[in-house]
Protein backbone atom coordinates (compact mmCIF):
# COMPACT_ATOMS: atom_id res chain seq x y z
CA UNK A 1 0.00 0.00 0.00
CA UNK A 2 1.38 3.46 -1.10
CA UNK A 3 -0.81 6.11 0.01
CA UNK A 4 -1.68 6.84 4.34
CA UNK A 5 -5.05 7.02 2.97
CA UNK A 6 -4.96 3.36 2.30
CA UNK A 7 -2.65 2.64 5.33
CA UNK A 8 -5.55 3.94 7.53
CA UNK A 9 -7.92 2.48 6.33
CA UNK A 10 -6.02 -1.22 6.19
CA UNK A 11 -5.43 -0.76 10.05
CA UNK A 12 -8.82 0.70 10.91
CA UNK A 13 -10.87 -2.62 9.67
CA UNK A 14 -7.72 -5.16 10.82
CA UNK A 15 -8.33 -3.60 14.24
CA UNK A 16 -12.11 -3.37 13.88
CA UNK A 17 -11.82 -7.38 12.84
CA UNK A 18 -9.48 -8.08 15.42
CA UNK A 19 -11.51 -6.73 18.46
CA UNK A 20 -14.70 -8.15 17.20
CA UNK A 21 -12.68 -11.70 16.98
CA UNK A 22 -11.87 -11.41 20.35
CA UNK A 23 -15.31 -10.16 21.47
CA UNK A 24 -17.01 -12.84 19.87
CA UNK A 25 -14.49 -15.74 21.59
CA UNK A 26 -15.28 -13.44 24.82
CA UNK A 27 -19.00 -13.65 24.36
CA UNK A 28 -19.08 -17.46 22.91
CA UNK A 29 -17.34 -18.50 26.41
CA UNK A 30 -20.37 -17.34 28.03
CA UNK A 31 -22.93 -19.60 26.16
CA UNK A 32 -24.23 -22.74 27.24
CA UNK A 33 -21.87 -25.87 25.36
CA UNK A 34 -25.16 -26.27 23.08
CA UNK A 35 -27.02 -23.20 21.41
CA UNK A 36 -29.18 -23.12 18.84
CA UNK A 37 -27.83 -22.59 15.37
CA UNK A 38 -30.72 -22.78 13.01
CA UNK A 39 -34.39 -21.20 12.74
CA UNK A 40 -36.74 -22.48 10.17
CA UNK A 41 -38.57 -19.90 7.99
CA UNK A 42 -41.32 -19.11 10.64
CA UNK A 43 -38.43 -18.37 13.61
CA UNK A 44 -38.79 -21.52 14.85
CA UNK A 45 -35.92 -23.35 16.48
CA UNK A 46 -34.69 -26.71 14.53
CA UNK A 47 -31.45 -27.29 15.26
CA UNK A 48 -28.89 -27.04 17.88
CA UNK A 49 -24.85 -27.53 18.00
CA UNK A 50 -21.69 -26.21 19.56
CA UNK A 51 -21.51 -22.78 20.45
CA UNK A 52 -17.80 -22.50 18.76
CA UNK A 53 -19.86 -23.13 15.34
CA UNK A 54 -19.93 -19.37 15.65
CA UNK A 55 -16.38 -18.82 15.15
CA UNK A 56 -16.44 -19.76 11.65
CA UNK A 57 -18.32 -16.23 11.13
CA UNK A 58 -16.22 -13.96 13.25
CA UNK A 59 -12.92 -15.10 11.14
CA UNK A 60 -14.44 -13.65 8.10
CA UNK A 61 -13.89 -9.67 9.40
CA UNK A 62 -10.19 -10.91 9.78
CA UNK A 63 -9.86 -12.50 6.53
CA UNK A 64 -11.50 -9.73 4.80
CA UNK A 65 -9.31 -6.93 6.45
CA UNK A 66 -6.18 -9.05 5.87
CA UNK A 67 -7.05 -9.40 1.58
CA UNK A 68 -7.26 -6.14 1.84
CA UNK A 69 -3.78 -5.23 0.91
CA UNK A 70 -4.07 -8.00 -1.79
CA UNK A 71 -7.05 -6.44 -3.26
CA UNK A 72 -4.95 -2.84 -3.63
CA UNK A 73 -1.71 -4.48 -5.10
CA UNK A 74 -4.51 -6.01 -8.09
CA UNK A 75 -4.77 -2.51 -8.89
CA UNK A 76 -3.50 -1.39 -12.06
CA UNK A 77 -4.79 1.90 -11.91
CA UNK A 78 -3.79 4.24 -9.03
CA UNK A 79 -7.44 5.57 -9.01
CA UNK A 80 -8.86 2.24 -7.90
CA UNK A 81 -6.92 1.51 -5.05
CA UNK A 82 -8.71 4.15 -2.41
CA UNK A 83 -12.40 3.14 -3.49
CA UNK A 84 -10.49 -0.85 -3.18
CA UNK A 85 -9.74 0.09 0.34
CA UNK A 86 -12.91 1.51 1.24
CA UNK A 87 -14.76 -1.27 -0.09
CA UNK A 88 -12.90 -3.88 1.47
CA UNK A 89 -13.40 -1.78 4.78
CA UNK A 90 -16.87 -2.42 4.08
CA UNK A 91 -16.99 -5.67 3.39
CA UNK A 92 -15.52 -5.66 7.05
CA UNK A 93 -17.85 -4.03 8.73
CA UNK A 94 -20.61 -6.47 6.99
CA UNK A 95 -19.28 -9.20 8.51
CA UNK A 96 -18.72 -7.82 11.96
CA UNK A 97 -22.33 -6.94 11.58
CA UNK A 98 -23.74 -10.57 10.36
CA UNK A 99 -21.87 -12.01 12.91
CA UNK A 100 -23.50 -10.23 16.05
CA UNK A 101 -26.71 -10.67 14.57
CA UNK A 102 -25.62 -14.73 14.31
CA UNK A 103 -24.57 -14.47 17.68
CA UNK A 104 -27.48 -13.10 19.13
CA UNK A 105 -29.28 -15.74 17.79
CA UNK A 106 -27.03 -18.29 19.48
CA UNK A 107 -27.72 -16.47 23.09
CA UNK A 108 -31.16 -16.14 22.38
CA UNK A 109 -31.35 -19.64 24.27
CA UNK A 110 -34.54 -20.74 22.64
CA UNK A 111 -35.40 -24.66 22.54
CA UNK A 112 -35.74 -26.57 20.17
CA UNK A 113 -39.61 -26.24 18.79
CA UNK A 114 -39.66 -23.20 20.42
CA UNK A 115 -40.27 -19.61 18.24
CA UNK A 116 -37.05 -16.97 18.09
CA UNK A 117 -39.01 -14.10 19.91
CA UNK A 118 -36.98 -11.39 18.92
CA UNK A 119 -36.96 -11.75 14.86
CA UNK A 120 -37.11 -8.26 14.31
CA UNK A 121 -33.40 -8.83 13.90
CA UNK A 122 -34.16 -10.71 10.80
CA UNK A 123 -34.72 -7.77 9.06
CA UNK A 124 -31.21 -6.81 9.86
CA UNK A 125 -29.63 -8.57 7.39
CA UNK A 126 -31.09 -7.20 4.17
CA UNK A 127 -31.10 -3.79 6.10
CA UNK A 128 -27.25 -3.95 6.58
CA UNK A 129 -26.77 -5.98 3.22
CA UNK A 130 -28.74 -2.68 1.44
CA UNK A 131 -25.98 -0.14 3.50
CA UNK A 132 -23.49 -2.04 1.91
CA UNK A 133 -25.03 -2.02 -1.42
CA UNK A 134 -25.51 2.07 -1.13
CA UNK A 135 -21.90 2.60 0.11
CA UNK A 136 -20.54 0.72 -3.07
CA UNK A 137 -22.74 1.89 -5.15
CA UNK A 138 -21.08 5.38 -4.78
CA UNK A 139 -17.66 4.06 -5.63
CA UNK A 140 -18.25 1.98 -8.58
CA UNK A 141 -18.78 5.13 -11.64
CA UNK A 142 -14.88 5.52 -10.24
CA UNK A 143 -13.83 2.04 -10.66
CA UNK A 144 -11.45 1.63 -14.36
CA UNK A 145 -11.04 -1.75 -15.96
CA UNK A 146 -9.43 -4.21 -13.90
CA UNK A 147 -9.64 -7.61 -12.75
CA UNK A 148 -9.97 -7.86 -9.09
CA UNK A 149 -12.99 -5.43 -8.59
CA UNK A 150 -16.20 -4.39 -10.05
CA UNK A 151 -18.39 -5.91 -12.68
CA UNK A 152 -15.88 -8.12 -13.98
CA UNK A 153 -17.91 -9.93 -17.28
CA UNK A 154 -16.73 -10.66 -21.05
CA UNK A 155 -18.41 -7.50 -22.68
CA UNK A 156 -17.23 -4.52 -19.78
CA UNK A 157 -13.17 -6.35 -19.31
CA UNK A 158 -13.30 -6.51 -23.53
CA UNK A 159 -14.75 -3.13 -23.79
CA UNK A 160 -13.69 0.40 -21.78
CA UNK A 161 -16.50 2.33 -22.52
CA UNK A 162 -18.45 -0.46 -21.92
CA UNK A 163 -16.85 -0.86 -18.92
CA UNK A 164 -17.79 2.41 -17.89
CA UNK A 165 -21.63 3.08 -19.19
CA UNK A 166 -22.10 -0.55 -17.06
CA UNK A 167 -20.40 0.78 -13.72
CA UNK A 168 -21.98 4.50 -14.04
CA UNK A 169 -25.28 2.48 -14.68
CA UNK A 170 -25.14 -0.09 -11.71
CA UNK A 171 -23.83 2.55 -9.43
CA UNK A 172 -26.94 4.32 -9.59
CA UNK A 173 -29.81 1.34 -9.36
CA UNK A 174 -27.17 -0.14 -6.30
CA UNK A 175 -27.93 3.32 -4.07
CA UNK A 176 -31.63 3.43 -5.32
CA UNK A 177 -32.04 -0.55 -4.56
CA UNK A 178 -30.17 -0.19 -1.35
CA UNK A 179 -32.30 2.99 -0.21
CA UNK A 180 -35.82 1.24 -1.30
CA UNK A 181 -34.67 -2.19 0.77
CA UNK A 182 -33.32 -0.01 3.77
CA UNK A 183 -37.23 1.98 3.59
CA UNK A 184 -38.81 -1.18 3.37
CA UNK A 185 -36.96 -3.60 6.29
CA UNK A 186 -37.08 -0.55 8.15
CA UNK A 187 -41.08 -0.85 7.85
CA UNK A 188 -41.35 -4.01 7.72
CA UNK A 189 -39.67 -4.08 11.27
CA UNK A 190 -41.41 -1.91 12.96
CA UNK A 191 -45.28 -3.08 11.79
CA UNK A 192 -43.68 -6.40 13.18
CA UNK A 193 -43.34 -8.55 9.82
CA UNK A 194 -41.58 -11.40 11.14
CA UNK A 195 -42.02 -13.85 8.15
CA UNK A 196 -38.59 -15.14 6.97
CA UNK A 197 -39.85 -15.84 3.58
CA UNK A 198 -40.00 -11.98 2.68
CA UNK A 199 -36.79 -11.47 3.70
CA UNK A 200 -35.74 -14.28 1.80
CA UNK A 201 -38.08 -12.75 -1.34
CA UNK A 202 -36.08 -9.48 -0.85
CA UNK A 203 -32.56 -10.11 -0.75
CA UNK A 204 -33.29 -12.54 -3.86
CA UNK A 205 -34.91 -9.97 -5.71
CA UNK A 206 -31.75 -7.33 -4.34
CA UNK A 207 -29.50 -9.80 -5.82
CA UNK A 208 -31.59 -10.56 -9.58
CA UNK A 209 -31.88 -6.18 -9.99
CA UNK A 210 -28.15 -5.64 -8.45
CA UNK A 211 -26.26 -8.27 -10.61
CA UNK A 212 -28.62 -9.31 -13.40
CA UNK A 213 -29.83 -5.93 -14.63
CA UNK A 214 -26.40 -5.03 -15.00
CA UNK A 215 -25.01 -7.31 -16.91
CA UNK A 216 -28.06 -7.09 -19.26
CA UNK A 217 -26.92 -3.68 -20.00
CA UNK A 218 -23.38 -4.54 -20.25
CA UNK A 219 -24.33 -6.75 -23.23
CA UNK A 220 -26.81 -4.05 -24.81
CA UNK A 221 -23.76 -1.36 -24.57
CA UNK A 222 -20.73 -4.46 -25.47
CA UNK A 223 -20.13 -2.20 -28.19
CA UNK A 224 -19.72 0.66 -26.05
CA UNK A 225 -22.76 2.98 -27.94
Amino acid sequence: MKTNTEKTIFIVALIAAVVNLALSILYILQLPEQVPTHFDINWVCDGYGSRWIGLGISVLAPLAALSLPLSLKMQKHEQNRKPAAIMMLIITGYCVAINWIVMLAFGSKVQLGETYEKPVLGWAVPLIFSAMFVAMGNYLPILRQNNGLGLRIKWTLENEQCWKLTHRFAGKLWVITGLLLTAVSIIAAVIGLESGIWILVLLFEMFVVNVVVPCIYAYMHREGA
